[in-house]
């Protein structure tokens, strides 16, 4: 009778009871009728969504076999999931060349072809690898790739500019041809041209010369040019076709127009001076692009911008190289 009346009790005024006790005393459950909170009936908890798995990649437009220096390759890669979807992954993809002389991916999705020959390029996500190989070919200059930089028709100014410890109003002359676009173009068999000799090329250049972007390339009238180097930059003395001609680059310092024509006789470059070209004449100095190569006008090289003297040919104005395909790209 008297635990009756203690579970009665309990019962009565809701207080906790312990009926696992191994003495029989009261332990606390909680509240009577109430039970540990497991979360909602027949809930088992948020389970998200489950990422769609990568189960292959594609270019996303074919890659040609063949191109010249001209056509940058489309490099861009396309996923594909297991739930059916597509998406672009070319900035999750590792790209690579077989020969980076040939093309070079300088950024995702761009193959930038710098030189003839043939390249295996390659792009990887995680665990997936495309492989495509294009053989490359050199494009020819046209109109809008090439300017001359600078040019020194006064072959009398002070210094000896083809550093040859000879000074010598025909062989210091100079051009330098610059490259401004983004394309590797071939100069084989193109040709200077000035007023004077107009059907008479005052230089030809050699089968190979190649410029790529961001290099240039100077023509001396004459000289030993052996003291010369720079970087991405070569230098040349005049070729003639008539031997019997020893005039260099033959520049009047008066003022007169330099073509650089293809083998066909079309020009793709050109400048001119004095006269009414609207570019006063200059004799003491080179004129020079303002600033390099990129610039719209041309000015006496002493008085441009951070120059280091009256001519630099193979450098910029204040001395600094020519920063080649690395540094365009």
């Amino acid at each position: 009778m008297r635990i009756s009346f203690l579970l009665l009790l309990g019962a009565c005024t809701g207080a906790p009871v312990d009926t696992n006790g191994k003495d029989g005393s009261l332990v606390d459950t909680g509240d009577t009728g109430q039970v540990d909170d497991t979360g909602d009936t027949g809930e088992t908890g948020e389970t998200g969504t489950v990422p769609a798995e990568l189960i292959s990649i594609t270019w996303t437009v074919a890659l040609p076999t063949a191109i010249t220096t001209r056509e940058p390759l489309d490099l861009s890669v396309t996923g594909q999931y297991d739930d059916g979807t597509t998406a672009d992954v070319t900035g999750s993809a590792n790209f690579a060349s077989s020969d980076e002389s040939v093309l070079m991916v300088y950024m995702p999705g761009v193959g930038q072809p710098l030189f003839e020959g043939s390249a295996t390029v390659t792009a990887t996500v995680d665990s997936f690898e495309l492989a495509a190989t294009v053989d490359v070919s050199l494009a020819s200059a046209i109109a809008g790739d090439l300017v001359f930089n600078e040019v020194l028709a006064d072959g009398t100014v002070n210094g000896d500019p083809n550093s040859d410890d000879t000074l010598d109003p025909v062989e210091d002359e100079f051009v330098e041809i610059a490259n401004l676009s983004d394309v590797t173009v071939d100069l084989s068999g193109y040709t200077l041209v000035e007023d004077d000799f107009y059907h008479l090329p005052r230089h030809t250049f050699a089968a190979g010369t190649v410029l790529q972007a961001g290099q240039a390339i100077v023509v001396f009238g004459g000289g030993d040019l052996g003291a010369l180097s720079a970087t991405n930059c070569w230098f040349v003395t005049a070729q003639n076709e008539d031997s019997a001609l020893p005039y260099g680059l033959s520049l009047n310092n008066a003022g007169e127009t330099i073509w650089l024509n293809d083998t066909s006789g079309v020009g793709v470059a050109s400048f001119a001076y004095g006269g009414s070209s609207g570019i006063d004449v200059i004799e003491d100095a080179s004129y020079v692009l303002s600033p390099d190569v990129y610039g719209t006008g041309y000015t006496h090289h002493t008085y441009a911008s951070a120059s280091t003297g009256g001519f630099s040919p193979c450098l910029f104005v204040d001395g600094s190289a020519y920063v080649g395909p690395d540094g365009r790209f």
